[in-house]
This record gives C-alpha cells, sequence and structure tokens, in this order.
C-alpha cells in the first residue's frame, strides 16, 4: 500500500481528532523537529537519515511500541479512566480500570478502532518495508485471551500477519532480543532502555504529542540515555 493510500486511510478512520491532536504540528519526514519542552539537549534523526544509516545493512528486523508511537491511544485510556457510563454515573469498569480484565479485552478488541495512525509511523514503517525488513511490534500493554490489534495493524499497514507481542508490564529486552530487533522506536524512557539493554538494538525516541503530555508527562526523559530523537513524530 502506498503512502498515500495508507495516509488516506488514517484520515477515514479519524479525521476530526487528529486535527484537534496535531494542530500546528509538522507531518512531513525531513522538516524540522516540533520540540516538546526537553530537559535536557538532543538530537535529532529524519526518516532518510535512518534509511541512509542502514544503507549497508541486508533485511532486518524493526519494533515498534504502540501507545503513543504508532497510535495515539490517550482517548481510549481517557475514557477507562473517566467514563459515566455504570449504574448512577458510576465507572463502568470500577475505581481500577487499567487493572480490570474487562477493560483490558475492550482496549484489545472493541476500542481498537479508536486507535488513530501517527503518520510518523507511517513513514517509518514504509521505509522499512520499502528495505525489504521485517517489522514487529511490542507493547507493554496487559495481553487478553483474544485481541484484534494484530488485524487492525494489518488493515492500516497492509502487513499481512503482524506479529504483536505483549509484555504485561514487563521489560522488552527479553522481546527485542528474541525477535533479534536492530533498531526500536518508542516514546517512553523504558522504550529507550529497554533496548540499549538487548544485545544489538539502536532506539529511536518517538515525540509526544502535546495533548498526550497534558496526561502523562512521565518516564520521557527526551536525549538522556543519548539517543536520537525522530524528528516531526509528535503527529
Amino acid at each position: 500500500m502506498s503512502k498515500i493510500r495508507v495516509r488516506t486511510a488514517s484520515l477515514i478512520l479519524g479525521m476530526a481528532v487528529c486535527m484537534i491532536l496535531c494542530a500546528g504540528c509538522t507531518t512531513t519526514t525531513d522538516t524540522a523537529a516540533v520540540d516538546a519542552t526537553p530537559v535536557e539537549p538532543y538530537t535529532t534523526i529524519s526518516v532518510s537519515e535512518i534509511a541512509e544509516s542502514l544503507a549497508d545493512d541486508g533485511p532486518i528486523t524493526a519494533g515498534l511500541d504502540l501507545d503513543s508511537t504508532t497510535f495515539y491511544t490517550d482517548s481510549v485510556y481517557y475514557y477507562g479512566r473517566m467514563n459515566i457510563d455504570g449504574p448512577n454515573g458510576t465507572n463502568i469498569f470500577g475505581d481500577d480500570a487499567e487493572n480490570n480484565p474487562a477493560f483490558i479485552s475492550a482496549v484489545n478488541n472493541e476500542f481498537v478502532g479508536f486507535y488513530i495512525p501517527k503518520y510518523a509511523a507511517m513513514d517509518i514503517v514504509e521505509m522499512h518495508r520499502e528495505r525489504g525488513d521485517t517489522v514487529v511490534f511490542i507493547t507493554k500493554k496487559r495481553s487478553s485471551p483474544d485481541e484484534r490489534i494484530s488485524d487492525y495493524i494489518g488493515a492500516i499497514f497492509d502487513i499481512e500477519n503482524p506479529k504483536v507481542i505483549f509484555t504485561n508490564g514487563t521489560s522488552k529486552t527479553p522481546a527485542i532480543n528474541a525477535e533479534n530487533v536492530s533498531v526500536y522506536y518508542g516514546d517512553s524512557d523504558g522504550d529507550i532502555t529497554d533496548s540499549q539493554a538487548a544485545e544489538h538494538c539502536t532506539p529511536y525516541r518517538f515525540l509526544r504529542n502535546p495533548m498526550t503530555l497534558l496526561y502523562n508527562d512521565l518516564n520521557y526523559s527526551l536525549g538522556q540515555y543519548g539517543e536520537s530523537v525522530f524528528e516531526g513524530s509528535d503527529c
């Protein structure tokens, strides 16, 4: 699937929300970075520069995080915490939604259609697929008996039988090693340190969208670990 077709699909899925989340953001692959008020200076890198750095390598495996990297999922978790759809205006998932199996299952199944793809992730996936690389998705999300995230990724990115690995809140390092991931893209500090702890993996940091940062600015220390930040990746 071409970049145009993939982006068209994403707009059909979430144009209205994207307009809110991405107000003022850039969406091209080689434009100036939109910094998210870094605590420390950091180095930015473009998709073409990443591709150039891999020019002498044969096909590799690239890994991506899901939440805030491949997709905007903030509204899903906000709903889980704040909904009033239970009896007498209570939360349908209780006081601890994120540990409620019903909510975990919903996040992995019926709520998947509310995941909005990030343009930066589309560009990264397209670049790696053009190189002939394998792309896998490694997330700390909780698993459930069934999941439709892989089906959704397949539809959005035109990847046949995509691999989605749930680490259930534990380190991603074993999965990165098991899949022989050479480059990993993620937004959190843990994504970077788990990649660096792996045997042969270079991490690249994704920027969080400003709306995401309103609700989640934890574990987000840009450049602290010497990693390059993928420019324009807040959208």
